[in-house]
């Protein structure tokens, strides 16, 4: 098993890296995203299987609440608060 640190993982092709390395690598960016969407009082987008139906639906988080929609004509409607 190897070791490898954050600043490692950085210097490392993306197609060497584990599935949870290249998590880890990506972490940073992900929560810097998260973080500017809901100071703009905006929303993350994603497909969560256990929740959604089929692919025609979708999870909008906000940072307050989480929305099931349905995606149509590329619009989105509300179909039920989680």
């Amino acid at each position: 098993m190897r070791s490898t640190t954050t600043k490692n993982l950085r210097s490392l092709p993306i197609i060497d890296l584990t599935e949870e390395e290249l998590r880890e690598r990506l972490r940073p960016i992900a929560e810097e995203v998260t973080k500017r969407t809901w100071a703009k009082n905006g929303y993350l987008t994603y497909y969560d299987e256990t929740l959604c139906p089929d692919n025609s639906y979708a999870i909008h988080e906000y940072r307050d609440r989480k929305e099931l929609v349905k995606l149509e004509n590329g619009q989105s409607r509300l179909v039920k608060l989680l």
